[in-house]
């Protein structure tokens, strides 16, 4: 970024802040215009357990040949000892490094979609569920390697009509930056997602389950609308999702068993520089909170602490705050969009913002650091 641009969007801040808090009263407005409307359409929210465990399980890669080499063994053997009928699913992305070839050599018993283009993690794992036939989805990055009993662990919570989806446990080499375990805290009108370290026992909640390592009800995934475009190419999709089920009455929770091995952003970095990802993760948590955010106070705190947040989030990175200011910038001409999703999903909610955070929350003086990302 050049420093002229870089001083030009600094000096911006505090105008940005100010449109921000007319903005959510703005939003608040249309928020009451629209209740009556949202109030006739509310239904009964349809409860049914999937009818078997059997799973779709769809792998998302993008010249990935040297992950695939480690994953699809595992999953295999994953598959293999996991009692149903079960499909693989593995989704090519217009890889240009012989990725369809060599699983079409190899692993033949995988069902290949192939992309003609590189349609990222969203649209790119929508092809995958398009072509799904069971009753429940896993998707899985292809920067993963899978434990043997992943899959039994993964689906032997299904049951319970109210359940959603269940994340898995995800180890990592080095620092811990990920587990499953995904929780958040309230601060300065901000949600902080974290990941604490996950421990064996009962099934916990989890506030979202994540989207390259999770199983979902098929049923409920496509009644919400699945990952949303609105946060293309990536990131954060699986947090809305999540919350959006929540909303609805719905549970997602952790299976401390279900272990997978990500080398994480091992693709999504080829893809994208380190600042271009950091900004993708900064605009898409501004239209999550305009997206499904709907307590009053919450959203007109978040935008009122706007600019120390995004401070907070540029010291944390060690980017200049320019970075954060362009990030909510691009998410401007996404506005509308995120105010249609908005309006549309009220009709379904059966908890408030603030019911969700009782049950999924963490302390703030009790968490790690605020996760990096979210996928």
């Amino acid at each position: 970024m050049k420093p002229l641009t870089r001083i030009a969007l600094t000096v911006a801040l505090p105008f940005v802040c100010a449109a921000a808090i007319l903005g959510a009263l703005l939003v608040l407005i249309l928020d009451l215009l629209c209740a009556p409307v949202c109030w006739l359409r509310r239904r009964p929210q349809a409860n049914h357990a999937p009818r078997t465990r059997n799973a779709s399980i769809v792998v998302l890669n993008w010249n990935g040949l040297h992950f695939l080499r480690d994953l699809m063994p595992s999953l295999r053997l994953a598959v293999a000892r996991c009692p149903g009928d079960h499909e693989v699913i593995v989704v090519d992305n217009g890889s240009t490094d012989g990725s369809s070839a060599w699983l079409a050599s190899e692993h033949a018993w995988a069902r290949l979609v192939q992309l003609p283009e590189n349609r990222f993690f969203i649209r790119g794992n929508a092809a995958g569920s398009a072509v799904a036939t069971r009753d429940i989805l896993v998707f899985l990055n292809n920067d993963m390697r899978v434990e043997p009993d992943f899959l039994v662990e993964l689906l032997r919570p299904f049951g319970p009509p109210d359940l959603f989806a269940v994340s898995a446990r995800i180890e990592m080499q080095g620092q811990r930056s990920e587990t499953g375990l995904t929780r958040c805290f309230l601060r300065h009108g901000e949600l902080r997602f974290v990941q604490p370290a996950g421990q064996p026992g009962d099934p916990v909640p989890v506030l979202w389950a994540g989207g390259g390592s999770s199983a979902f009800d098929r049923a409920k995934y496509e009644a919400i609308g699945g990952f949303e475009v609105l946060y293309e190419p990536c990131y954060v999709e699986d947090v809305s999702l999540s919350w959006q089920a929540w909303r609805r009455g719905w549970r997602a929770i952790y299976a401390h068993q279900s272990v997978v091995h990500h080398a994480h952003r091992g693709t999504s970095s080829k893809v994208f520089g380190r600042e271009q990802l950091e900004r993708l993760n900064w605009r898409n948590r501004e239209l999550f909170f305009l997206r499904s955010i709907t307590d009053p106070l919450l959203l007109l705190t978040h935008a009122a602490c706007l600019g120390w947040n995004l401070r907070k989030h540029a010291r944390l990175l060690g980017l200049p705050i320019a970075h954060g200011v362009l990030a909510v910038l691009a998410a401007i001409p996404r506005l509308p969009a995120a105010l249609w999703q908005r309006q549309r999903s009220r009709c379904h909610y059966r908890r408030s913002d603030r019911d969700v955070l009782q049950i999924v929350a963490v302390k703030a003086g009790s968490a790690p650091p605020p996760a990096g990302s979210t996928s």
